[in-house]
């Protein structure tokens, strides 16, 4: 009786097993991938004609109290396999149209070559992104890479050429994994300028161990190019949907520019730390919140970006050569992005908003803990339509005078992005 059991139990198999085939080469990788997006973004800038940035941007041009401005980008990437190697790609081209005119840019954003002659061996030579760093919004230890947008950190990115490998080894205690990663990146007047205008041989270099499931990163980068620094990060899931990260340098001589008290402008050098602690946690409601905070050793205190602000108001008529100091402030690193020493990044977003299925809400948040400004940017987005996907933000820059988001030179940005993937 058993028997029969058994041969009922199998015969559907048995009935069916002609009509199936097991085709193995459906899941072998293919010879070569491509893919990318066509994106268009059109934005509305209100500005503020009392700050010192603008004061410093639109002298002596008609003072507008608003900027639109159109973009539109093309970003391709393909790849092609050989036996245990591949080669990589990936372009970005740009077309802008706003107040101060159209401007075209077309740039190779990663170019290739990686073979991995072993399962413990890979090596990379080429143009190529290298992400370093647990960090969301800022990476102190991206000793090797262009910096992130705060505002936007997902954008794409530019790479350095460089030639580098991987060697991993796993193991069974608690010491799961170690790997060394050695980079060398050059820099002469051809080969990777904007890194630095000091031609040099860089040697930088990361240990990564994975140690009782926490993720682990010791690097390095030699005095060449720049200046020598060292730094550590970790992350580390403490719950399923609670996560803990942070990072860690210590840069060595790092330039930093000063505004003395009789409106004098010195370059100094000396050792600076950076820091960043943050947290990532999913609640029960679906929201995921994302809150970081970061210390800017190479940043301006709240002094010194006071005396920059003033300088930025000077009339470059009556006071010229004021107004030409807080230029060349401006291009020592004052006005840019998060030049001050200490913030706080939160974010929380959630998917399927308002119970609208492809609909994604969220709203970001950068406070320069010195000064109290901030900004705080709501989005929309919206994935409903295939191979696409819509964005709606809005930017508000909030400080009282003579701090950084209230001397910003825009008041509030509302930005539209429409993103095709193909």
């Amino acid at each position: 009786m058993r028997n029969w059991l058994h041969l009922l139990l199998i015969l559907p198999a048995l009935i069916y097993a002609e009509e199936f085939s097991f085709d193995i080469s459906s899941y072998e990788k293919k010879k070569y991938e491509w893919g990318g997006y066509l994106e268009g973004i059109v934005e509305y800038n209100h500005l503020n004609d009392e700050s010192a940035l603008y004061n410093l941007n639109f002298a002596g041009n008609k003072n507008p109290d608003s900027i639109k401005r159109a973009l539109a980008t093309a970003e391709l990437e393909a790849l092609y396999r050989f036996a245990s190697s591949s080669l990589n790609f990936r372009g970005h081209a740009t077309v802008s149209d706003d107040y101060f005119g159209r401007e075209y840019q077309t740039d190779i954003y990663e170019l290739f070559y990686t073979a991995a002659p072993s399962d413990q061996v890979n090596l990379e030579v080429g143009k190529r992104v290298i992400k370093w760093g647990k960090g969301y919004a800022w990476n102190p230890v991206g000793f090797i890479e262009r910096p992130k947008d705060p505002n936007d950190p997902d954008l794409s990115r530019e790479g350095f050429i460089i030639a580098g490998a991987d060697f991993i080894h796993s193991f069974d205690g608690s010491l799961k994994t170690i790997s060394f990663t050695p980079i060398v990146l050059p820099v002469s007047d051809d080969i990777n300028e904007d890194y630095s205008s000091q031609n040099d041989i860089n040697i930088a270099g990361k240990l990564y161990l994975l140690y009782r499931d926490t993720d682990i990163d010791f690097l390095f980068l030699n005095d060449a190019s720049r200046s020598a620094r060292i730094g550590v990060d970790f992350s580390r899931n403490i719950t399923a949907n609670f996560e803990l990260h942070g990072e860690f340098a210590y840069i060595d001589k790092q330039a930093i520019a000063n505004i003395d008290a009789q409106d004098q402008l010195s370059i100094d050098q000396k050792s600076i730390a950076q820091s960043l602690f943050g947290i990532r946690y999913l609640t029960e409601s679906d929201i995921t919140w994302i809150v970081e905070y970061y210390h800017n050793g190479a940043g301006q205190s709240k002094t010194q970006l006071q005396r920059f602000y003033t300088l930025a108001k000077s009339d470059p008529i009556a006071s010229p050569t004021l107004y030409e100091l807080a230029n060349k402030a401006k291009l020592a690193g004052y006005a840019a992005p998060n030049a001050g020493q200490d913030y706080l990044y939160l974010r929380a977003s959630k998917k399927d908003a308002f119970d609208i299925v492809y609909l994604a809400t969220g709203i970001t948040s950068i406070v320069n803990i010195n000064d109290h400004s901030f900004s705080l940017a709501p989005e929309l987005v919206y994935t409903g339509f295939t191979n696409t996907e819509s964005r709606l933000r809005f930017i508000l820059l909030q400080g009282d005078k003579n701090t950084e988001f209230g001397e910003k030179q825009n008041t509030f940005k509302i930005e539209f992005r429409f993103r095709y993937y193909i």
